[in-house]
């Protein structure tokens, strides 16, 4: 061997030991669910062999999915569900895009020790002889940012041994890229066995989206909620109450930037669970944000008509009315998202009973204002 030959594998070597140091990287898209990586020093050398992953999640999960690739088609993914009998199912399968992933035998795949159910946290320790090739693309083990990506299903147990068993849609999906180099390890053995890596740290993850749908859903929920339930009502009753036409138009203009942020994290949250325009309650959703734009036009056009004419006009009844309209389909699409995030029936009771009494004091007040109105008119009608 030449000199600078022998210096080149040295330095390699070097490499590669030091490296090695490193433990396997990890990727938790939300809570409890993580993915985690571990490349042989001996397999990112010479870009080929074994490579070992963990999937875990708890068994409130009917099946977790992991996988390379840049996209769902043609990329190669692990789906692991439990097999009904305390253990788990591995079931390597090939993306085909936005249908049911299908099993794949080319995919050499092993369980390794420790996986199973454990303290219902399902656990899949896996060797992966050929995870760096696939039918669909090809991945370097010595990259740097190798793209990854996960889906995953809340419910039921699919409860099948069967590596080709039917799962359900995906509830949400994510991708990021590992920084493998960070993830080598000296040994090519389980690296997950005796080591204490039940956490939910993200390691050597760079282009995560680092946000959990759930999280999201819950915000944009619990926004809506408040502006649609409450801060809607409450500033339609003030004009009646008060008729301090400046303290109603601010108060619903703060709900009005408030309903567009509860509706940005709702768009947001849609596309991270790949809903889209698939249900009623987003479509609806959509339908009344957008019409609310009209709203404020509708109300400067009423109160330049009011303090022109001292009466109301058309622009004061369509203002009145459209916004009553609105308001009750934005209560309605309220319940239909809870039924569609399957919300506890204490939420909904909370939410019923709160639409309801805040219908009472809407209704109170706009009849103490017509009261108000014609008592100052000495019987004529003379509305605002």
């Amino acid at each position: 061997m030449s000199i600078p030959l022998f210096f080149s594998a040295a330095l390699s070597a070097l490499a590669y030991s030091t490296a090695a140091s490193a433990e396997p990287v990890q990727y938790c898209p939300i809570k409890d669910v993580c993915y985690q990586v571990a490349v042989p020093a001996v397999s990112a050398e010479a870009n080929g062999g074994n490579i070992y992953l963990q999937l875990r999640a708890p068994t409130s999960y009917a099946w977790v999915g992991f996988g390379t690739g840049q996209r769902m088609a043609d990329s190669n993914i692990l789906v692991v569900y439990q097999d009904g009998a305390g253990n788990v199912t591995l079931s390597p399968r090939a993306g085909a895009g936005h249908v049911m992933p299908r099993y794949n035998a080319i995919t050499q795949v092993e369980l390794q020790e420790g996986s199973g159910v454990v303290d219902d946290v399902m656990v899949a320790n896996v060797r992966c002889g050929n995870c760096g090739t696939w039918p669909g693309g090809s991945m370097s083990l010595a990259s740097d940012a190798a793209d990854y990506l996960a889906a995953w299903k809340a419910g039921d147990a699919v409860g099948s041994d069967d590596p080709d068993a039917g799962i359900r849609y995906h509830d949400a999906h994510d991708q990021w890229r590992f920084d493998l180099t960070q993830g080598t390890v000296s040994d090519d053995s389980n690296p997950f066995v005796g080591v204490s890596q039940f956490d939910n740290n993200n390691r050597g993850v760079s282009e995560g989206s680092f946000a959990d749908p759930r999280t999201l859903v819950r915000g944009h929920g619990i926004i809506m909620a408040v502006v649609m339930v409450l801060l809607y009502p409450i500033g339609s009753s003030l004009m009646p109450l008060f008729g301090k036409w400046l303290l109603h138009a601010s108060w619903q203009f703060l709900a009005f930037l408030l309903m567009w942020a509860g509706f940005g994290l709702g768009f947001v949250a849609s596309q991270r669970i790949r809903l889209d325009f698939n249900s009623t309650h987003t479509i609806l959703g959509t339908v009344v944000v957008c019409l609310m734009v009209l709203q404020p036009v509708l109300g400067w056009l009423h109160h330049r008509n009011f303090v022109k004419h001292q009466r109301r006009g058309l622009a004061s009844h369509a203002h009145i009315w459209y916004g009553r309209a609105l308001m009750a389909m934005g209560v309605a699409n309220g319940g239909l998202g809870l039924q569609l995030a399957s919300a506890p029936r204490k939420f909904v009771i909370v939410y019923s009973v709160l639409a309801g009494v805040m219908f009472l004091v809407y209704t109170a007040a706009s009849a103490y204002g017509e009261y108000r109105r014609r008592l100052a008119s000495g019987g004529y009608e003379r509305k605002r």
